[in-house]
């Protein structure tokens, strides 16, 4: 079974940039992790304060192992005074 998640990050207005540094490196390390299929994040071409990560996941066990590591506790804390909403994630299954 895969899992596939969608994540949306709305920044506060001119912050993107800010959050975008905090986004950026969690990939490389990511896509190395057990279960870990697909995981890379968007910009919105119409709001550059709107980030969507795409990720495929092997399974529910593997996407909570990623969101309970240090590094992903770490961003979210960093990040939450620059957005203007909590980050909307979504777990998604093929049909």
């Amino acid at each position: 079974m895969s899992l596939f998640t969608v994540a949306h990050f709305h920044c506060l207005a001119g912050r993107g940039p800010e959050v975008e540094a905090f986004l950026a490196p969690l990939v490389e390390p990511t896509t190395s992790e057990d279960g870990c299929v697909y995981y890379r994040y968007f910009r919105d071409t119409s709001d550059p304060d709107h980030f969507v990560f795409w990720e495929q996941w092997r399974d529910d066990d593997a996407l909570d192992t990623h969101i309970g590591t240090a590094r992903v506790q770490s961003m979210l804390v960093s990040v939450q005074p620059l957005l203007a909403a909590p980050v909307a994630a979504y777990r998604l299954s093929l049909r």
